[in-house]
């Protein structure tokens, strides 16, 4: 019984000798595969070797614990969210390297003109908006008046205010974008 057990022993040995895959044969067999995927969404030869390259370093890392699961998968789907986050680092690259910034010396004067383009620019939208969104806007901004103030003033309700003072933000917004209005804000530029 002894030699039948030791017999079956040195078998199972030798089949999950057979069966085990080193990782040398893994990189050989996947990593051009990883690089065609990787070259193809990033179109950037360097990147894709950096992916590759990066997958396969996390590989070694977790070698031990991941030998039972499906390596091509974990491979595929680890370079996948490697080539994700190298997409979005490139993104931002592009934009801050298009990002147009002025001379420091010049920046005080850029800022000046800067400030009363948005000055006339909210000056149009106001004027822009009916009469009386307008003039509700104005006592809310200009004359700080509150809420309750306004309505009792003009005799209408708070909640008439709030939808005047609401859709005069929103044609502001759509007059003068996004960006421009959150400097509006930070800047207190009512007038």
């Amino acid at each position: 019984m002894d030699t039948s057990n030791t017999a079956h022993d040195r078998l199972t040995a030798a089949t999950q000798h057979e069966d085990a895959v080193t990782f040398d044969q893994v990189y050989t067999h996947h990593w051009k595969p990883l690089y065609r995927t990787a070259f193809r969404i990033l179109k950037d030869e360097q990147a894709a070797e950096d992916i590759v390259q990066d997958t396969f370093v996390r590989l070694w890392e977790k070698w031990d614990t991941i030998l039972h699961i499906n390596i091509r998968g974990w491979l595929f789907t680890t370079s996948y969210h490697l080539v994700l986050k190298k997409l979005k680092q490139l993104q931002a690259s592009e934009s801050l390297e298009h990002a147009n910034f002025p001379e420091p010396l010049a920046g005080e004067a850029d800022e000046l003109i800067r400030t009363r383009q948005l000055q006339l620019q909210l000056e149009t939208c106001v004027n822009n908006l009916p009469e009386q969104c307008r003039r509700v806007y104005l006592m809310s901004k200009r004359e700080e008046f509150s809420i309750k103030r306004i309505a009792m003033e003009l005799g209408i309700s708070p909640k008439t205010v709030e939808y005047h003072v609401s859709t005069a933000f929103k044609r502001i917004r759509q007059g003068i974008g996004r960006s421009t209005l959150l400097l509006w804000l930070c800047c207190n530029l009512f007038f």
